[in-house]
């Protein structure tokens, strides 16, 4: 998504190798689901209550809401993932399980680190990805859709029995997620997440983005801060 080149203080043969590492790495993960450029082993994201208005926003004093935790292979691809409260405990996790080619099935446990569903993500196609949910005894939870178009989701349908929601994304110039507007089955807009980027690392990996649902009254705003190791 977002071709941005990284310095290599690498000799050449190293640095022949780490581009094929990452030219495999951006065959293997959706770009959307964390929005990262080149190889990263581990990515520590927190959100916090913020003003999505304030020019000003010191960390420290705003209310943390949880922390996610997430590690990727030696190619870049999704392994494994820890969320937590604000009271750092933990709250779930997931695993992957690599199949044939890009396909994976991941393992969603509970805070006591009990199994509490499985998902199995199959490519159809370079513009089409397929997701089932199911419970521990093998019934259907939910099913998911991801159209991408230019290598970036540009519809996601969820459906779970008579509900569908489907979520649309938008983009910025530079190839940002501009905005994520979510419509039920009867077309009727029920969230809109404008996000706004104010941070980078040396990478052009976001490390500070606020967001605002525009139909939650309630929501003055969230800020995400990320510390991406590589």
């Amino acid at each position: 998504m977002k071709q941005l080149l990284i310095t290599l203080l690498l000799v050449l043969p190293l640095s022949c190798s780490f581009v094929k590492q990452q030219n495999q790495a951006e065959d293997t993960r959706e770009w959307n689901r964390f929005e990262l450029t080149g190889l990263v082993k581990t990515l520590k994201q927190k959100t916090y209550e913020a003003d999505f208005t304030s020019r000003k926003i010191k960390e420290d004093q705003l209310s943390l809401l949880k922390t996610v935790i997430v590690s990727f292979d030696s190619i870049g691809r999704y392994t494994k993932s820890i969320t937590l409260n604000a009271e750092n405990n933990r709250t779930s996790s997931t695993t992957t399980k690599y199949a044939k080619g890009k396909n994976y099935e991941s393992f969603h446990y509970n805070k006591d680190n009990v199994l509490r569903n499985k998902s199995k993500v199959k490519y159809v196609s370079d513009s089409l990805i397929l997701e089932e949910s199911f419970a521990t005894n093998g019934e259907l939870l939910f099913s998911i859709r991801v159209k991408k178009r230019n290598d970036r989701f540009s519809k996601v349908t969820l459906v779970n029995g008579d509900k569908i929601d489907s979520h649309f994304y938008y983009y910025t110039a530079d190839k940002f997620i501009n905005k994520i507007v979510t419509v039920n089955k009867n077309k009727d807009t029920i969230s809109n997440i404008k996000y706004k980027y104010v941070a980078f690392d040396k990478n052009g990996n976001w490390i500070k983005r606020l967001s605002k649902n525009s139909f939650n009254k309630n929501d003055t705003g969230k800020l995400e801060v990320r510390e991406i190791s590589y």
